[in-house]
């Protein structure tokens, strides 16, 4: 019996106990920490069989396909909140215009967004404190990467979509599958056949081609999932809709990259082309840990939305409470991870460069503080967005990820000098939370949770 209830499918009407959550949520997280792979992976190869300079090069231009995919936040997350709605009211054919148009534009402008990013490739390298050294391998890897975003684009927005329409897991399947794939062509082309630099970008490539088209070929092949592609056609009335709803995820995911653009050009000031590689570790570990809190967030987003739509305040409330609890808890639980893997983490980057190895170690000893604290207002972000209150969700998102951050980032070296760089993750998240917490208290009873 225990069985059959574990193994059924659940439903965003179902109430979703501490284990339901979880089994609900963990395909999503775990996609999230998929996709945040391709970056760690990457660098691991270039800085073991190419060297410390490309890896900084590649570290230094990453940033930028990820403000492009940030596009993909926004179609996602504010577009898998309005297809819940209508999910919730059983309007499944509305549900599947809307997916069909929103899939179609974020193919459109994520190809017109990736043209102009490859024209201004090396302005904008230059821009984000490339020097005469660094620009070439910022060009060789970027340009691959860039090209590929649409691609990057459609595996997030269905990330997102299949989640509203109860199919996580299956984005996980593809998701386990692509990273796999990523990891085993980085040790053909990297490792093996010695393509250097251009072959990360391909390896990676060739998995985003994975994990955009093969979500695709399901939804169309499906015959039981709650959405389907329909002959698409232009609606105009729902773009403001999405767009608002979408706009935190999308100033999180823009902001995000905007601050570790900040983070490489002060290293590059105080200790230069070291400084650089060093956080480009410590921004590869970010990726995995947030993606935790991240993955967590956009997987029991859609359960809000329903559970406001319907009026079921009740079960708003108490789903609500599980999950602060559990992210809360899991920044604990992270930072205990930290503790354990830094040293062994920073010797596969840098084993051979015993100061940088120190240098690396001693950033990841502060920035790691900040996994303490960092989830209630990545969760509370999107939490606001799917209760459609997208001014709360972005303003969390501007402050947490580009005001206190980058204020940071300036203030602090001038007391600390490196280690003012490192601890300003830390202090931003601290000032999120206590802002997080105010805004929490101001609109609870508005939402009743």
């Amino acid at each position: 019996m225990s069985h059959g209830i574990t193994s059924k499918r659940i439903r965003l009407s179902d109430e979703f106990t501490y284990g339901r959550l979880f089994r609900f949520v963990i395909p999503t997280v775990l996609m999230m920490l998929f996709t945040s792979m391709y970056g760690v992976v990457d660098g691991l190869y270039i800085n073991n069989y190419v060297g410390k300079e490309a890896f900084a090069g590649v570290s230094l231009i990453t940033p930028l396909p990820l403000l492009i995919g940030a596009f993909a936040y926004m179609i996602g997350g504010g577009g898998s909140a309005v297809i819940a709605q209508e999910l919730a009211r059983n309007e499944r054919d509305k549900a599947s215009d809307y997916f069909t148009f929103l899939t179609v534009a974020a193919i459109v402008g994520s190809v017109v967004i990736a043209v102009i990013g490859i024209l201004l490739l090396e302005p904008i390298a230059r821009l984000m404190g490339a020097d005469d050294e660094l620009v070439p391998i910022c060009l060789e890897y970027g340009r691959i990467l860039i090209a590929c975003v649409p691609l990057y684009v459609l595996q997030n927005v269905f990330q997102s979509f299949l989640t509203a329409a109860e199919r996580p897991k299956v984005g996980l399947l593809i998701n386990l599958v692509s990273a796999a794939s990523n990891l085993f062509l980085d040790y053909v082309f990297v490792g093996v056949l010695k393509q250097g630099i251009a072959g990360a970008a391909q390896a990676t490539a060739i998995s985003q081609l994975i994990g955009g088209v093969a979500p695709f070929i399901y939804i169309a092949a499906s015959k039981t999932i709650a959405i389907r592609f329909v002959r698409p056609r232009f609606i105009p009335h729902i773009i403001g809709p999405v767009c608002w709803n979408g706009s935190s995820e999308f100033v999180s995911e823009i902001f995000h990259p905007l601050a570790s653009v900040m983070y490489n050009y002060k290293l590059m000031q105080l200790v230069g082309l070291n400084g650089v590689a060093a956080y480009g570790v410590l921004m590869n570990v970010g990726f995995l840990f947030g993606a935790v809190f991240l993955g967590f967030a956009v997987g029991s987003a859609p359960i809000f939305s329903f559970q406001y739509e319907v009026g079921q305040h009740d079960k708003l409330h108490e789903t609500f409470k599980r999950s602060a609890i559990f992210v809360v808890i899991m920044g604990f639980v992270l930072y205990g991870i930290a503790l354990c893997i830094e040293g062994p983490f920073a010797a596969l980057f840098f084993g051979n460069d015993e100061a940088l190895l120190h240098m690396t170690e001693e950033g990841f000893a502060l920035h790691s503080k900040s996994y303490m604290v960092m989830g209630l207002a990545v969760f509370t972000s999107a939490f606001f967005t799917a209760l459609h209150n997208s001014r709360v969700s972005a303003f969390i998102s501007f402050l947490r990820t580009l005001l206190f951050e980058v204020l940071a980032i300036l203030i602090l070296p001038i007391f600390f000098d490196l280690n003012g760089v490192w601890a300003a993750s830390l202090c931003a998240e601290i000032l999120a939370l206590i802002v997080t917490i105010g805004l929490l208290f101001r609109y609870r009873k508005t939402y009743h949770y």
